[in-house]
């Protein structure tokens, strides 16, 4: 990363590998899979609340 100057672009990914993640509310399990359990489901695709398609996400 260093040797081909991509420090500066990825400096929010080195900052967020050396202070860690933002907390979140789903206590470690995840909250797809906490549904997945409860109504039975065999994909957690199944459970995911938004939509998964190919090319869905516009980068």
């Amino acid at each position: 990363m260093y040797e081909q100057g991509l420090q500066e672009k990825l400096d929010w990914y080195l900052e967020l590998r050396k202070f860690g993640n933002v907390p979140t509310g789903e206590f470690g399990v995840g909250l797809e899979r906490f549904v997945q359990v409860v109504l039975g489901q065999e994909n957690i695709k199944d459970v995911i609340p938004y939509p998964r398609y190919p090319h869905h996400c516009k980068l």
